[in-house]
């Protein structure tokens, strides 16, 4: 009996995320609103596909990502972190909340404060892009399917 690659579950899910986004700037939602319907589409959607390695990481990501944003009411981005990425031209932008989403406050540990040349990003987000990147990597090869 052959076994089978494990495969993708519901992929119209994946192709549902960014339609909060877009419904929010033509109806002019709430930031805050649109990326947590965002984070819930992208759960929901790591959660059908629990059965792939690393998916655990993107759900957890996600989650701790919505939690951030449930708790703080948006993103919050710590100015510290923003100094070392090299963005110090956006702390006015932040400290205004110009985006409606990120906003200047200390945001240890669930928003944004892992400074990387050029962005700032969230433990959250870290995982999100590890899981992302070991979900292909882990898969079996199909030799030793056989």
């Amino acid at each position: 009996m052959k076994k089978k690659l494990p495969r993708l579950e519901h992929p119209w899910l994946l192709l549902l995320t960014p339609t909060p986004e877009i419904l929010g700037a033509f109806l002019n939602l709430p930031t805050a609103l649109t990326q947590s319907l965002t984070y819930l589409l992208v759960g929901v959607a790591a959660w059908a596909n629990r059965h792939l390695p690393g998916i655990y990481l993107v759900l957890t990501g996600a989650l701790l990502n919505a939690l951030a944003v449930f708790l703080h009411g948006g993103m919050p981005v710590d100015p510290d972190a923003l100094n070392r990425a090299g963005l110090e031209r956006y702390r006015d932008y932040l400290a205004q909340k110009g985006d409606g989403f990120h906003y200047l406050a200390p945001a240890f540990p669930l928003g944004d404060w892992i400074p990387l040349p050029g962005r700032v990003l969230s433990p959250g987000d870290l995982a999100i892009a590890l899981g992302l990147l070991l979900t292909p990597l882990l898969q079996p090869k199909r030799e030793n399917l056989r």
